[in-house]
């Protein structure tokens, strides 16, 4: 599978309607909300040995890429890194929770695959989160994926 596949099948196979994208600039956490995502967002990386060595998709923008998003693509200040990010050792899990409870949910950690379900749902919309670094998914799980749907 070619990184072009791996990131249709990703999207194909997506339970999420949108996606909550944060990174960190300086001092400060910017969100942006955006329905598709546009191939550049999409890093290819490869596991650890220890964790399967499988090729991955991450949300990982680099510095000029943070900037385009801050200044032409609407990505606006939630706050600082101190008081978005606080509370938990993993970021992911941080900003995750941090989106959950100003949306006026409870948030739990789970493990729901990304083809089952979003990590949180307003008003009937699914929203995939994400903050930078974060994997979208390995190919062993985008493979699942495509199984699921063919299932199903």
């Amino acid at each position: 599978m070619t990184k072009t596949e791996r990131i249709n099948n990703y999207r194909n196979t997506s339970a999420a309607d949108a996606y909550i994208l944060g990174f960190s600039f300086g001092a400060l956490v910017y969100k942006m909300i955006m329905k598709e995502l546009p191939d550049w967002m999409f890093k290819e990386d490869r596991e650890s040995t220890s964790h399967g060595g499988a090729l991955k998709l991450r949300f990982a923008p680099s510095k000029n890429e943070k900037y385009v998003m801050i200044h032409t693509m609407g990505a606006e200040v939630v706050g600082t890194v101190e008081e978005v990010l606080t509370g938990r050792k993993n970021k992911g899990e941080a900003w995750e929770k941090y989106l959950t409870e100003n949306a006026g949910q409870e948030w739990k950690k789970d493990s729901v695959p990304y083809y089952l379900d979003g990590d949180l749902t307003v008003n009937g919309t699914k929203y995939q989160i994400k903050f930078e670094s974060a994997s979208f998914a390995n190919e062993n799980t985008i493979q699942k994926a495509l199984e699921y749907k063919a299932a199903h």
